[in-house]
């Protein structure tokens, strides 16, 4: 069975555009809710052993829309998945306030299941655009995990992401211990 990483955030962070940049395959991206229900699975294109799972974006592991019950079922379920090898958590870098609730639940809850997760700074580009930066060390040290800039409109960064998650596959590394999340 080929390996899997999961590709989770909220909704209209980017995710789909991303997944489309990382898989090479074109899935429907629009910019108001309901419109990424299903499940996307694709082959990632730099690590071809690989299948990318894009779930519907939420704002919570604590469900309240149809399209949040289905991205955090299914969540939970590929947790439990010994395929899945990786979680990236795509963030909102020009809303921080508003991601940052949902990244610390999938941290706790990839420690408590051994998965590491990267976590995904989108919009650094428009971080940028407007002369802002993103401390992502600092920010990283803060979550207890690798924090990486991308832009999934232009593609900055895609390849540090590539190379962050081969580096993890070859150290076969687990989740790492963060006990400010054990709430």
């Amino acid at each position: 069975m080929a390996k899997k990483i999961i590709l989770i955030g909220s909704p209209n962070s980017g995710k789909s555009l991303l997944f489309n940049r990382l898989t090479g395959l074109h899935h429907k991206v629009a910019n108001f809710p309901g419109i990424t229900v299903d499940i996307g699975i694709g082959k990632m294109r730099a690590l071809p052993d690989v299948m990318l799972v894009d779930f519907p974006g939420t704002y919570s592991l604590q469900a309240i829309s149809a399209e949040e019950h289905v991205a955090v079922e299914h969540f939970h379920r590929a947790l439990q998945d010994p395929d899945v090898e990786q979680v990236l958590c795509l963030i909102d870098a020009t809303r921080l306030e508003k991601s940052l609730y949902f990244t610390l639940q999938v941290i706790r809850d990839c420690e408590r299941h051994g998965k590491p997760v990267t976590v995904l700074a989108n919009l650094i580009d428009v971080l940028d655009n407007h002369g802002f930066s993103l401390d992502v060390a600092e920010l990283g040290a803060a979550l207890h995990t690798t924090v990486l800039p991308v832009s999934a409109r232009t593609g900055k960064g895609i390849d540090a992401v590539i190379k962050q998650l081969q580096a993890t596959r070859d150290r076969g590394v687990q989740a790492p211990r963060a006990h400010l999340l054990d709430a």
